[in-house]
């Protein structure tokens, strides 16, 4: 019987249950922040200790990450998936974005003989095969896609099946984000080269308290709506989630992350309605601390929401 698993990147937002899911592994992506590097390997402790520093705008200027590259990629195939799998899935975040799908493309290609000696050692017949895909999404749109794809997996582990399934996810997936520091998001993009705030008049949006709704949709990133105030922006996206909910969401689950305590999101009468209207439908609604991959981006205290839904406007 073939031994079938998941790989993502440590920019999926998902819960430490699913990072623990034997089936599951994770591509650990390493963060510069000065002069140190910074695994983010979603420790919970670490993940809040580094969310501390999005307070201060040199880290949006100076943090630079360093997605793996094909060596990289391939390395960690043969070390943690070669001889504990046979087929592995890798999902991975949206490809314009980040270069981690091409590099693991270009990984796997070369694992198919490069694997044969290391499973040859382990008394495994055959090669490791490793197949790709491009989530075209990020932050909780990406960890959505997770959550349903090891849905899928374990309801149904047939290679045939996984392979349709994941071919469709990224299709319907979107991820909304709702920053709460403008000069961090700015400055942050700016250091990326990044033009997906796209938010026009920005001396008069932070005299306003002006914050964009940036929204992640099969590989394109853009600011979608404008609110006034970061409580706002984090009622507009939950309040999109329980609208989206309403009308039937494509996949049980709505994945929320936070660069911040997440006691913050919990006390807002949204995520609780949220919760008791998700319940009456068999959703999950999972929330956690947002990782350092995508957290050094966000700056603190945003809020990021996930769902795999029907076309529909961001606007409320």
């Amino acid at each position: 019987m073939l031994r079938l698993g998941i790989v993502i990147d440590s920019a999926a937002e998902v819960p430490p249950e699913v990072l623990s899911n034997p089936h599951v592994r994770m591509l650990p992506v390493p963060i510069r922040l000065g002069d140190r590097l910074y695994l983010d390997e979603r420790n919970p402790d670490a993940t809040r200790a580094f969310n501390v520093h999005l307070q201060d705008l040199k880290t949006a200027e100076n943090a630079r990450s360093q997605p793996p590259g094909e060596p990289e990629i391939r390395k960690f195939l043969l070390e943690q998936i070669s001889t504990g799998f046979d087929h592995v899935f890798g999902l991975f975040v949206m490809s314009s974005r980040s270069p981690i799908y091409r590099s693991a493309f270009e990984a796997a290609s070369r694992v198919i003989t490069d694997s044969m000696p290391v499973r040859m050692r382990a008394g495994i017949k055959g090669p490791l095969l490793v197949e790709c895909y491009d989530s075209q999404n990020l932050f909780s749109g990406y960890g959505v896609q997770v959550l349903e794809a090891l849905r899928e997996f374990e309801a149904e582990p047939a290679v045939a099946n996984i392979r349709s399934h994941m071919q469709q996810l990224s299709r319907s997936s979107y991820g909304y984000l709702a920053p709460s520091n403008l000069d961090y998001l700015l400055v942050r993009a700016r250091a990326r080269g990044d033009t997906s705030v796209g938010l026009i008049g920005q001396t008069a949006a932070k005299v306003l308290g002006i914050l964009p709704i940036l929204r992640g949709f099969q590989g394109k990133t853009e600011a979608v709506a404008k609110v006034r105030g970061v409580q706002a922006a984090r009622q507009h996206v939950l309040n999109l989630a329980r609208r989206e909910l309403g009308r039937g969401l494509l996949a049980p689950y709505v994945a929320l992350s936070y660069s911040g305590d997440t006691a913050d999101i919990e006390a807002l009468p949204e995520y609780r309605a949220l919760l008791k209207e998700a319940a009456s439908q068999n959703v999950t609604v999972t929330l956690q601390g947002m990782s350092p991959t995508n957290s050094v981006n966000t700056g603190a205290q945003a809020l990021s929401v996930g769902i795999i839904a029907k076309p529909h406007e961001a606007n409320l």
